[in-house]
């Protein structure tokens, strides 16, 4: 079936993924947006995952610096964020560029403390995992994981975890989903190497 144009961009600019890969996902799902995002999730993942383990060690640092607030005064906050991959060619691609300047930006409005699951400190992550033992006790090994999972999805991980954050207006769709979309595009790893905010006051 024919695919609109204005229906590509709106999945591109929904999801950052590449012009070609939009039509493909549109053209497999037969128009439906939601199924096509699906699809460009299901791709990026299986792409990305066999490039994870590669050297990241060129990239760029982007910055955003916030200029509407309520007083109408402008440089009051901002983030810098280091986003690395394989190549300087890369680095310089535009797709790239722009990535990395959504992450500053995402940075600077969702406050993440840890770039990784990882990363957060295991007595931060015991407290959270305590206040859910109630709801799993009784259950089956596999239900209990899931119904844990997915509480420290959305009261740990969402709110602390760079990677775990939404990525633009989708909900469903994390940082960590568009970075390993953005791998099997570009056919390099990407990793976000680390971020700061900063915040006139705070």
């Amino acid at each position: 079936m024919a695919i609109d144009a204005k229906l590509v961009m709106q999945l591109r600019n929904e999801t950052s993924a590449g012009v070609n890969d939009c039509r493909e996902a549109l053209e497999k799902s037969e128009g439906d947006m939601a199924k096509a995002k699906a699809y460009l999730k299901e791709k990026g993942l299986a792409k990305g995952a066999k490039l994870a383990d590669r050297a990241a060690k060129q990239g760029r640092v982007a910055s955003y610096v916030h200029q509407a607030d309520e007083g109408g005064k402008s440089g009051k906050g901002g983030a810098l964020v280091e986003l690395n991959c394989e190549t300087d060619f890369v680095a310089k691609a535009p797709d790239f560029v722009e990535l990395a300047r959504m992450l500053a930006q995402i940075v600077y409005g969702f406050d993440p403390k840890y770039v990784t699951r990882e990363q957060i400190p295991a007595p931060i992550l015991e407290e959270e995992t305590a206040k859910y033992a109630d709801e799993v006790k009784g259950k089956p090994p596999d239900i209990a994981a899931k119904v844990l999972e997915a509480k420290l999805v959305k009261n740990l991980y969402s709110k602390l975890v760079l990677l775990d954050m939404p990525f633009g207006s989708d909900d469903s769709t994390t940082v960590g989903d568009v970075i390993k979309s953005k791998i099997g595009t570009m056919k390099e790893n990407i990793v976000v190497g680390r971020f700061a905010r900063f915040e006139i006051g705070v």
